[in-house]
């Protein structure tokens, strides 16, 4: 497997610090999948096109490095666990590819009459 590039384990990071002070030990359902989806079309974490995040997402999520430790939670909230966030990071990219503007068909042109 080719090595996992640094912005992506950043992504990640990013977004599970994002997670855990954000939803301060909420559960990482459905609605938050969808929620982060759209927050990330609408500004996104990275500057690389959202093809290559989801891409990242999945590299990061094929590595065996822990992903759910990267920070302490706050005081008295319990840390996601390494299997719950690696679910919502797929489901995340899952949703991200899912809504992901698909590539405009080329317009082809006529076909000419053969000339004589």
């Amino acid at each position: 497997m080719a090595a996992v590039e640094a912005w992506a384990f950043g992504l990640v990071n990013c977004i599970l610090y994002q997670a855990m002070y954000r939803e301060a030990g909420a559960t990482l359902d459905e609605e938050v999948v969808r929620r982060y989806a759209t927050a990330m079309r609408a500004e996104p974490l990275s500057d690389r096109p959202m093809t290559e995040q989801v891409a990242a997402l999945r590299a990061v999520l094929a590595t065996d490095a822990p992903l759910a430790s990267t920070f302490d939670p706050y005081e008295g909230q319990e840390p996601f666990g390494e299997g719950e966030f690696r679910a919502f990071l797929s489901r995340l990219a899952d949703e991200l590819e899912r809504h992901a503007p698909r590539p405009r068909p080329r317009a082809v042109a006529p076909a000419r009459p053969p000339q004589r």
